[in-house]
């Protein structure tokens, strides 16, 4: 209690803290998705031909994980700031449930396929398009936690 105490006065008294927590947030929200969107557009065949989704996979993975890092801490200590206006909030909540999903679902299903040498391009097509959606959704679940 003490801890949350002093990091919700520390981004509620302080200029320059929640913003830079939020910035932090949202450039870890870019870098994640936007390396899983790197690997779905490739597995849906729309974009990066001359590699493979494994090969993606590989040159991404880092990065993701470590985005991933960013935007839990960040947005852990985003939450902790104002406890009462995100818990009732739908589209916080509808967030949360999204991500814990969208990430089981990439360190899971979505890496075998990606990653596997004998994954059809029509089983690729149908992780992707899922995986797509959900990040997506995640992104607009936190927009949309302004509104309500």
């Amino acid at each position: 209690m003490l801890l949350q105490n002093a990091i919700a006065d520390a981004l509620n008294n302080t200029e320059w803290a929640f913003p830079l927590a939020e910035c932090i947030h949202i450039g870890g929200f870019a870098i994640a998705v936007g390396t899983i969107a790197l690997v779905d557009l490739r597995m849906l065949n729309l974009g990066l031909r001359k590699e493979t989704p494994a090969a993606i996979v590989r040159y991404t993975e880092l990065w993701t994980t470590i985005a991933l890092i960013f935007i839990i801490f960040s947005g852990a200590t985003l939450f902790i700031s104002q406890t009462f206006v995100y818990i009732p909030n739908p589209a916080f909540r509808l967030k949360m449930v999204l991500l814990a999903i969208a990430i089981v679902y990439n360190y899971t299903i979505h890496r075998k396929v990606a990653t596997s040498p004998t994954s059809s391009p029509g089983l690729q097509k149908l992780v992707a398009i899922p995986s797509l959606l959900m990040w997506v959704g995640i992104v607009f679940g936190g927009i949309f936690i302004a509104f309500f």
